[in-house]
């Protein structure tokens, strides 16, 4: 714990997880050795040395207030005039869990798995009996552990498979309600069983941790989360989200409501205007529901929209079938949008950069989506505090 029995005040704490952060130090062991060696862990400290035990129970304890942290963070900087929301970018990157792209299971393998810890546990009792004078042995909770990580993945498959059936069931139903009043639809009607993934295979669901998903990045698949971030023209962080979904088209508008609700916990006025978006983004709801909200979204069709000669795709854009995108696509041909655009790749694109280097999140350490979304806020909250320090110090 602390020095003489002191116990270290929640203020130094957290202070001490923001410094850590900030330095891309986010393992508690690290810090611990931190306070000891390094000169600026041992002021905030005060001469103290919390143990990596106290730090990560703080961290799990209070999960909920350190993830408020970044609304907090952001008020600091609205008091110095650096959060303009004028022009935001957006975009997402794929972060790595603490858990192994091996460690993916199908239903009959985790079945199979669960049978054998029921069946070690049956001996464990048979040689440890029903209550034990002694604590628990450490073998015995973390059977206990990986036991109901095996069940919430269990769980996890049959739900989503249901999920995908009744997603199914209400495609048919309003192909066949519009089939009966006559208005447009597709050729053909959609099919009785949902449509699996690209690589034809059984779903599966990781062991280590049951919530994370598969997701592909620039190097291939990783079991991770989907990091979604609202950056302004200064590379300010205004809103941050963790999903679980690796498209990015279906996050567009609850990204931009997380981000109005964080900006509103900062005391600043959610009024946002013109959005960049790249074209994983592009969806004619996401651009109907942005003309409705008054935003003025810009975002290309194609992936590189600076090739002004490409080739003919083989299945044409209908863009009068498809009002709001083809209102998008005059408007980032206009000379104040592609203006405009340029901005895209030097405000959300660094950020990321900054992130995964300065702050070393390359992957999440802690397991489970709450508390990596707590991890994912805590870092976004230390990024601005650093630009927050930039700016106090060079002006």
């Amino acid at each position: 714990m602390g020095t003489a029995g002191r116990r270290p005040a929640p203020e130094m704490m957290v202070a001490l997880l923001l410094y850590g952060y900030c330095q891309g130090e986010r393992s508690s062991r690290v810090i611990e050795k931190r306070c000891v060696r390094d000169v600026g862990y041992r002021v905030i400290t005060g001469g103290l040395r919390p143990d990596h035990a106290t730090m990560a129970r703080f961290r799990i304890r209070h999960e909920k207030p350190l993830g408020g942290l970044f609304s907090q963070v952001l008020r600091l900087l609205a008091a110095e005039s650096m959060v303009s929301l004028g022009v935001l970018s957006l975009d997402g990157t794929k972060l790595a869990g603490n858990a192994s792209q091996k460690a993916n299971r199908t239903l009959p393998q985790i079945e199979k798995l669960l049978t054998e810890a029921a069946a070690a546990d049956a001996a464990e009792d048979a040689r440890y009996g029903d209550a034990l004078e002694e604590p628990t042995p450490r073998v015995l909770a973390a059977r206990a552990v990986r036991r109901e990580r095996l069940a919430a993945a269990r769980d996890r498959l049959p739900a989503e498979d249901a999920a995908r059936r009744d997603a199914q069931r209400a495609k048919q139903q309003a192909w066949d309600a519009a089939a009966a009043e006559g208005r447009s639809r597709t050729p053909r009607r959609p099919a009785d069983e949902p449509r699996t993934n690209r690589n034809n295979t059984e779903p599966r669901a990781n062991i280590t941790d049951p919530d994370v998903r598969v997701m592909r990045n620039q190097k291939g698949y990783v079991a991770g989360y989907n990091g979604q971030l609202v950056v302004t023209a200064q590379q300010v962080i205004a809103g941050a989200v963790l999903s679980q979904h690796p498209a990015g088209r279906t996050l567009l508008h609850p990204l931009l409501d997380t981000c109005r609700q964080q900006l509103a916990e900062a005391g600043i006025e959610p009024k946002l205007r013109t959005v960049l978006a790249d074209s994983g983004y592009v969806s004619e709801d996401n651009f109907a529901r942005a003309d409705t909200d008054g935003l003025r979204l810009l975002a290309p069709l194609a992936k590189d929209p600076a090739r002004r000669y490409v080739r003919a795709p083989q299945r044409a854009r209908h863009l009068d079938r498809f009002p709001a995108t083809a209102r998008a696509r005059r408007r980032l041909r206009h000379p104040r949008g592609r203006d405009d655009y340029k901005l895209r790749a030097r405000t959300v694109e660094p950020v990321f950069g900054q992130l995964k280097t300065c702050q070393k999140l390359t992957m999440l350490s802690r397991r489970g989506l709450p508390a990596c979304e707590n991890e994912w806020l805590l870092a976004c909250a230390a990024h601005n505090l650093r630009k927050l320090h930039r700016h106090c110090t060079e002006g």
